[in-house]
């Protein structure tokens, strides 16, 4: 199993519109977010590449502001670098969160972690990666996060319908977790994660990465269940226990064809 490491980097420049207008209106600071290598935050595109989503939230809370302002993507789906747009909220220090509904407060962090997400090509959604960062001014913003991701690449013949991972353990639902130090606390949930992949294709001369955004720990008893579109399903479990680290990807290897 291949452990591989990765930090966010998120720039966000101001860009103040004043209105001419005599009505006072609050200015809007557009962000620009920039990541590099092979950090990822909502989708992983085929070549390896993190780019933005549409629809994709961030919330951004000022140290004197009562609530965080939500910025949205206004360019750049599809890219690694895109273009945010809200109502910049008061104070010089802020805390920036993704999704916009997660809540941190700069000592805890809490959201949630999906169940059930679907692949679709020519990108695979990696769900909702939980990342937060603290930043001055909003010019240079380093976001991480709590969580890590379970990479597993298949080879084999045919078309899938599903991937289902049983940690044995919640690893999907509401979270709780500290910035200050590993505490990492699921609140209830359940027990897996199911990626839909209806008519997904594998290959036997290359992988197709699935994508699990999982809790920090040491998983000794996970279990896949693998259904085929056509045929009968499939289970494996890795002989070692995989690792999950925060803000690092965890990389298993399968060959389906070995399971038949």
């Amino acid at each position: 199993m291949k452990r591989i490491l990765f930090t966010l980097l998120v720039l966000l420049p101001l860009c103040a519109c004043k209105k001419g207008n005599p009505v006072v209106e609050p200015e809007k600071d557009l962000a620009f977010v920039s990541i590099e290598a092979f950090q990822t935050k909502t989708q992983v595109s085929t070549n390896a590449t993190p780019i933005w989503s549409q629809g994709d939230k961030i919330a951004v809370l000022g140290e004197d502001s009562e609530s965080p302002s939500e910025f949205t993507l206004r360019s750049g789906a599809g890219y690694t670098c895109a273009s945010f747009e809200g109502i910049k909220p008061q104070g010089e220090l802020f805390i920036v969160c993704h999704p916009s509904t997660a809540k941190c407060d700069g000592i805890t962090f809490s959201g949630k972690l999906e169940t059930q997400v679907s692949y679709s090509l020519p990108a695979t959604p990696l769900g909702t990666l939980p990342l937060w960062g603290r930043a001055r001014d909003l010019e240079n913003v380093k976001v991480s996060s709590p969580c890590g991701v379970l990479q597993l690449n298949l080879k084999g013949s045919g078309r899938l319908k599903s991937v289902l991972l049983d940690a044995g353990r919640p690893i999907s639902g509401e979270f709780l977790c500290s910035l200050s130090d590993s505490m990492f606390a699921m609140i209830g949930g359940a027990n897996i994660i199911l990626i839909d992949a209806p008519d997904t294709e594998v290959f036997p001369s290359r992988a197709t990465p699935f994508y699990f955004v999982m809790p920090p720990g040491e998983y000794e008893e996970i279990r896949f269940t693998i259904t085929p579109a056509e045929g009968e399903v499939m289970y494996f479990s890795p002989s070692d226990a995989i690792i999950i680290e925060p803000g690092a990807f965890s990389m298993l290897s399968v060959d389906l064809n070995d399971l038949l």
